[in-house]
């Protein structure tokens, strides 16, 4: 091998490595669950399987844990009854400091605004129904937000007064957005089931769309005629779901099933690499959340 194609080779070598490394998080956000029980963790880059650190140890179920930068608190749905959910909020000594319940129906998947003080969330009311809307923190009371009649899903914003999020029609689940002055919702993808928006600042707009045996990741954008369009990112063969994005907006983390098998999985979203988080001792883990290095100290500090 000639000198020149050697120190290609190693110049390849090396940026990816370091590609590699950089999609090592300083630490994740999740649900974990163990023995029909669930609880918020935090998980570290600690050798070669990590280290995941209880944040919460409650008898009580959680789930969809989410960091809310600007208010620095964690959201997470907490079971306050049997079979009855409120929406909880820590702070950064890992204190429970709000509870909000609704006495119609369960409130689910909180989505912190980045804005102002509202959180997108939704509300069960029997018969699988699920109303979408927000509640304000820390007053409380939710504000449905309805549209023909539709069950709804996970939200997410994409200005102080539009956000996007999935409803179930007789074709399956599309993505729509939602004008909150005007209360007008437009569709915008349909076909197959559609559900499990992200959307971040940086202009990352991430959904799930399963089709007969394959779940994928897609990301949404528009063309040069300003027309919504849409391409697969991950190009999953059976399963992928539950995506977010890095701070940054340069790492995607999400669950993926291989060889039968869900594991975490990061994807810096402009080289495409990848690399599978080692995160044993769990029966199940739900949306992974990657958080900056100075939340993690926070965190890690009020253990």
């Amino acid at each position: 091998m000639k000198l020149f194609e050697k120190f290609l080779l190693l110049f390849m070598l090396s940026l990816s490595a370091v590609c590699l490394a950089q999609q090592t998080p300083a630490g994740v956000l999740f649900v974990g669950v163990n023995n029909n029980s669930s609880d918020i963790y935090l998980w570290l880059p600690d050798g070669e399987t990590g280290q995941a650190m209880p944040l919460t140890q409650t008898p009580q179920k959680e789930g969809n844990a989410r960091w809310w930068p600007g208010k620095k608190l964690i959201l997470a749905s907490r079971e306050i009854s049997e079979n009855h959910y409120g929406i909880v909020a820590l702070d950064s000594s890992l204190k429970t400091v709000w509870t909000c319940e609704d006495p119609v129906g369960s409130l689910g998947w909180p989505v912190p605004s980045p804005y102002d003080d509202r959180i997108l969330c939704v509300r069960q009311v029997g018969n699988g129904f699920v109303q979408t809307g927000f509640v304000t923190y820390p007053d409380g009371d939710f504000t449905p937000l309805e549209f023909n009649g539709l069950s709804g899903g996970q939200l997410a914003w994409l200005a102080p007064d539009k956000i996007q999020l999935s409803r179930v029609t007789t074709e399956g689940f599309v993505i729509t957005q939602r004008d909150l002055n005007t209360h007008e919702e437009k569709i915008i993808v349909r076909g197959g089931n559609n559900w499990q928006s992200f959307v971040d600042e940086h202009g990352n707009n991430l959904f799930v769309r399963r089709v007969g045996q394959t779940g994928s990741i897609f990301q949404l954008f528009k063309d040069d005629y300003d027309a919504w369009e849409y391409e697969n990112v991950t190009n999953a063969r059976t399963y992928d779901w539950q995506p977010s994005t890095s701070p940054d907006g340069q790492t995607m983390i999400f669950r993926s099933l291989r060889g039968g098998r869900f594991f975490t999985v990061t994807r810096n979203l402009k080289t495409g690499a990848e690399k599978v988080l080692p995160m044993p001792g769990f029966a199940e883990i739900y949306f992974p959340m990657i958080l900056d290095a100075e939340t993690v100290q926070t965190l890690v500090n009020a253990l």
